[in-house]
């Protein structure tokens, strides 16, 4: 008795206190017309979308021209998931609970001039730019779905936001039912929906099935009130048959801004929302004509699902009128008004408290920005970590207001956590599991493993950046709760995690430390030519006269090491290996012979000179600045790797590891730790009243 007297105060509590912010995140389903927790509980999510390119990123995280070989290839990866850790950041502390994110299409594109995607072929010419399918790649997407966007979406998860997956690129003019780019949808989304992750984390992971239709008729291209459920239902038949269960949100035709057939033929199907699109002048409501009520109807009158699912719009912005600035032409061919930065031209006073109304009327709205930039001021948190809205916080636009909005909303038709029961099989962990039995880690770089953690009752949560590392050699260190490979060899990591009542589990993997780590993340393939790597089989295929391989964007220092060994399984007479001691392929480098039929190559870096011509020529290569390692081909070769590395055993094996025991405790001794009734880690000891956890006690702050 005393300890359900202890349980339902715990819980009254933290429904007091902490509101928003639950982690792990509780995962949604859709009841009627609501998005709802495991309790029944109502949710409403605000955020923003953003999309991993450069240029739209305003060239912050890199460009083909910064001279560091940044592009969307392995380089762009790292740099590109650093940058969006301080923007996932930031828009936590904006109370954002939802990211939509695009699987921007430069990196599904295939950059090579001579490759054509196969399902494209019945392609309009009408189709341009980012509707453009011609260069798509579904193996790139497989290889970037890994290394980019399922971190990207773990990210944000980690930072308390739902995820809305958008697919590559936007939709053509005119779409008919069994087209090319049903295909093409139905290709991205099998990909996306087969992935082991994805359907892991359906319960926050939701799936936005196209951006933006415009036309869309019936297989015999005649107007069809059905064509729009038989253009989306095989496609979400196909994400349910790979077991994908979470949200599955359906768009409308005239740029997602009419849903009136769904009425009649809806999506079929369990989990199911509608994805809309909504900016100013739409609805008929704008600055000119800001009435609120009007806006309600007209909204129900083009979307009337909103009655019977859950509605997110996924893209608005608005900011008033700029006359130093430039106009433009809307999707529907409307002028609208220059701006500060924003899609439409609108004021927070009057199109902005019209459409605040029709969300607060039907309550069964979420929404998401059309950009980070249009709610903070990104160059400010990331100059200076201070979280302010965008437009220098202009009154009238939406950052400002959606900022303020975002807070009011933060403590209302929040997620719960999966079971309002926070007793010890919450707490408890049962088991601790690594991702990858065999990690890889590039020589020079440190990073946290996926460590997942499972506990008594079910549910799982990240810990990577909470466990402690324990390394039996020199070849790693342990840096400030991350691993980081110094040396090259094969070691074992142990990591340790401690829950927050002071059980502790732990998990042994084995860590490779290498120059040459043969994940797809560390391959660029593009440095001439545009190769192809398959990550499964470690096989490279150079474009023609091209170059691939690993680029050492701060240089790598090689010279501890006698010999470089190549393990290969096939190759071909013509090709083999560059070393670069500058960023540029164009510059003085070492070349090995011809790899010919050799199912072993070793290069000896104590005698290695500059092989091509120039002032170079003959000298001693500088093993000290490595800065690009790399296959060449003529085009028509794969060349099987089965492994590759640094020694200075004389017969060209492994060095083996010293045995020196390396251990680096970064955390607290338990009994310093404070952790809240979810079992969050906090900063020290909390301020606010309530009950937490230290050192296996709960503690009452008064």
């Amino acid at each position: 008795m005393k300890r359900f007297y202890l349980c339902l105060t715990v819980c009254l509590l933290a429904a007091l206190s902490w509101a928003q912010g639950v982690k792990p995140l509780p995962t949604l389903h859709v009841e009627g017309k609501w998005l709802a927790d495991q309790e029944g509980n109502h949710v409403v999510l605000h955020g923003v979308m953003d999309t991993p390119n450069m240029y739209f990123n305003d060239w912050r995280w890199g460009s083909p021209w910064d001279g560091s070989n940044t592009g969307y290839n392995t380089t762009g990866v790292i740099k590109c998931l650093n940058y969006f850790e301080k923007i996932l950041t930031a828009l936590e502390q904006a109370k954002c609970n939802v990211f939509r994110l695009h699987l921007d299409p430069a990196w599904t594109n295939d950059p090579s001039s001579s490759y054509t995607y196969s399902g494209a072929a019945d392609q309009p010419a009408e189709a341009t730019s980012e509707a453009d399918i011609s260069k798509f790649n579904p193996n790139r997407l497989r290889t970037f779905l890994s290394s980019l966007y399922w971190p990207l979406m773990q990210k944000a998860m980690n930072h308390g936001m739902y995820v809305v997956v958008r697919p590559p690129g936007v939709c053509p003019p005119n779409l008919k039912v069994g087209d090319y780019y049903q295909q093409y949808l139905m290709t991205v989304w099998d990909i996306v929906s087969s992935n082991t992750n994805i359907k892991k984390y359906a319960g926050q992971i939701s799936i936005e099935l196209a951006n933006e239709p415009v036309s869309l008729k019936n297989a015999n291209n005649a107007d069809d009130p059905k064509a729009l459920h038989d253009y989306f239902q095989p496609i979400v038949d196909k994400i349910r048959a790979n077991g994908f269960k979470g949200i599955i949100w359906a768009p409308g035709t005239g740029w997602q801004a009419n849903y009136t057939s769904y009425a009649s033929y809806p999506i079929e199907g369990y989990n199911i929302g509608y994805a809309v699109h909504d900016y100013c002048g739409w609805y008929g409501c704008s600055d000119s004509n800001p009435d609120a009520q009007n806006k309600i109807k007209n909204f129900h009158n083009q979307v009337p699902v909103v009655d019977t699912a859950p509605i997110i719009i996924t893209e608005v912005d608005w900011s008033p009128e700029n006359p130093n600035a430039e106009g433009h032409y809307d999707e529907h061919g409307n002028w609208v008004l220059p701006n500060y930065g924003t899609w439409a031209t609108g004021s927070t006073s009057k199109w902005g408290a019209a459409y605040k109304a029709m969300l607060d009327h039907y309550g069964n709205i979420s929404m998401t920005l059309s950009g980070t930039g249009c709610l903070i001021d990104i160059n400010a948190y990331i100059d200076n970590k201070v979280v302010t809205p965008a437009f220098n916080g202009l009154e009238e636009a939406c950052g400002k207001a959606c900022m303020d909005w975002y807070a009011d909303y933060y403590d209302v038709n929040w997620p719960h956590a999966d079971i309002m029961e926070y007793g010890d099989d919450m707490l408890t962990v049962e088991k601790l599991e690594v991702a990858e039995d065999n990690v890889e880690m590039m020589i020079g770089n440190a990073s946290s493993p996926t460590l997942t953690a499972t506990y008594l009752y079910g549910h799982t949560a990240f810990v990577g950046s909470m466990a402690e590392y324990e390394a039996n050699s020199d070849l790693v260190a342990i840096e400030n709760g991350q691993i980081k490979g110094v040396k090259e060899g094969k070691t074992d990591v142990t990591a340790r995690y401690t829950d927050p009542l002071g059980n502790m589990k732990e998990v042994t993997f084995n860590v490779n430390s290498t120059f040459f780590p043969l994940g797809a993340k560390y391959i660029t393939t593009n440095l001439f030519a545009d190769g192809t790597y398959d990550e499964s089989t470690h096989t490279f295929r150079p474009g023609q006269w091209g170059q691939m391989g690993w680029v050492y964007s701060n240089g790598a220092d090689m010279s501890g090491y006698k010999y470089l060994v190549i393990k290969l399984k096939s190759t071909s007479s013509s090709s083999h290996l560059n070393i670069f001691t500058e960023n540029s392929i164009w510059s003085a480098c070492c070349s090995t012979p011809d790899f010919s039929s050799k199912k072993q190559i070793v290069l000896n870096l104590k005698t290695a000179t500059y092989t091509s011509d120039g002032d170079k020529k003959g000298q001693s290569l500088d093993t000290k600045n490595i800065r690009i390692v790399s296959f060449w081909g003529n085009g028509s070769q794969s060349i099987v790797v089965s492994d590759m590395y640094l020694t200075n055993n004389s017969d060209y094996s492994r060095e083996e590891t010293t045995g020196i025991k390396t251990m680096e405790n970064v955390r607290s001794k338990m009994s310093d730790v404070w952790y809240d009734m979810q079992g969050r880690r906090l900063g020290g000891k909390p301020t606010a009243p309530g009950i937490y956890i230290v050192g296996k006690r709960k503690v009452i702050v008064r």
